[in-house]
């Protein structure tokens, strides 16, 4: 196939953020635009609907890739920071469904691994870890265990609750 052209554009530099243009050689219906660390700032809300009006949503012409990537930002609005909350979460986190996510996080002293892949499911592993003060190398005892997947992001309560069930047939 035919390799698309790149184009970066640096947006503000102390804080990581660029566009990135996906030219295609077979046309520009085949475009594709990344945001890549944007926040919740004015100057970003302003430049996502600016790219949505242009690029994506422009009547009568068809919807191009638009892509919004930020891996701090999670499928709930207090990871989003004071400001423009409410307002991103209206402009964004209602209107683009998730499609990649991997989330890790402790629970009961176990590494819980959240992966999310359109058009699959949350799903979520489970990883024993191994006490404190050992010396083995890899700090876990076995490979991921899968405890299940959910239509929606779990919430903490439900892993832990997975958790729990998994430790009790485990014993």
């Amino acid at each position: 196939g035919l390799t698309p052209k790149i184009q970066e554009q640096v947006l503000l530099d102390f804080d990581g953020s660029a566009l990135l243009n996906a030219q295609s050689p077979m046309g520009a219906l085949y475009d594709s635009l990344a945001l890549v660390q944007p926040n919740t700032d004015n100057y970003y809300m302003e430049l996502i609907e600016k790219l949505e009006d242009d690029f994506s949503d422009t009547p009568g012409k068809a919807k191009r890739l638009f892509l919004l990537i930020n891996p701090a930002w999670k499928d709930d609005p207090s990871s989003w920071g004071i400001f423009q909350s409410k307002k991103a979460k209206e402009k964004i986190l209602d209107r683009y469904e998730t499609t990649f996510a991997l989330d890790q996080f402790i629970v009961k002293g176990n590494k819980i691994s959240l992966f999310k892949s359109y058009p699959s499911d949350w799903t979520v592993y489970w990883t024993q870890l191994q006490p404190s003060g050992t010396k083995e190398s890899d700090s876990s005892t076995d490979g991921a265990t899968l405890l299940g997947s959910m239509p929606k992001r779990p919430t903490y309560l439900e892993v832990e609750k997975m958790l729990d069930s998994a430790m009790a047939t485990r014993s």
